[in-house]
């Protein structure tokens, strides 16, 4: 069962993505989630409160998903990171995707905050290191199997990262810059197939 906190973190995410961040009262939350409004306040001081940290909720639950689907058991360099490959196209797909639709609105509205929107950033930069540390794990393991070579630097590792995610935008059909230059595109599983060649290149064995 739901915690009366994780009820309330739902119900700001429902009101946010369907009436943006100004849409968002304490009173709209309460009522989302069936609960009195004095029970809003016994978890947060007001409703900047509730938002950034429905926007850390968001991005914990985003990672967990992430994680749970991905090293649930032991299946090894390719298969795995051919999974997150599917989980970054879908993520794309769903058009703005809950989570990044989320920080634009916040990006927007608490610009004037210098306080909340420090908190917004902070937020995020731990959002994108728990990221970074799932692909490193995930890099591990090519490296543990002598698919590919450890990266040589930081650098690196961010070059591959930021590659992944560009390779897949590119292939998730929601962009048109590989089809007006005649660069063939298949099904899903060939997309994915050839993602993971290309990333391999980077530092292939």
């Amino acid at each position: 069962m739901m915690s009366k906190k994780n009820l309330l973190y739902e119900a700001a995410m429902t009101i946010m993505i369907r009436e943006g961040v100004n849409g968002l009262t304490i009173s709209k939350v309460a009522n989302e989630a069936n609960i009195g409004k004095s029970t809003v306040y016994e978890y947060f001081n007001s409703k900047d409160e509730l938002i950034y940290k429905t926007i850390n909720y968001m991005g914990e639950k985003y990672v967990e998903e992430i994680q749970q689907r991905l090293f649930t058991d032991n299946k090894g360099f390719e298969i795995t990171i051919k999974g997150l490959i599917r989980i970054i196209i879908a993520t794309i797909r769903q058009g703005n995707t809950n989570f990044i639709f989320m920080i634009s609105e916040c990006d927007k509205t608490f610009k004037s905050k210098v306080d909340i929107h420090e908190q917004i950033k902070n937020i995020m930069l731990g959002i994108r290191m728990k990221l970074y540390n799932l692909l490193e794990e995930i890099i591990q393991l090519g490296v543990n199997e002598g698919i590919i070579d450890k990266p040589k630097d930081k650098m690196t590792f961010v070059i591959w990262q930021n590659l992944l995610v560009i390779l897949s935008y590119e292939f998730s059909g929601e962009d048109v810059f590989l089809e007006q230059n005649d660069i063939t595109i298949g099904d899903d599983e060939e997309n994915i197939n050839t993602i993971y060649n290309l990333l391999l290149k980077v530092f292939k064995s």
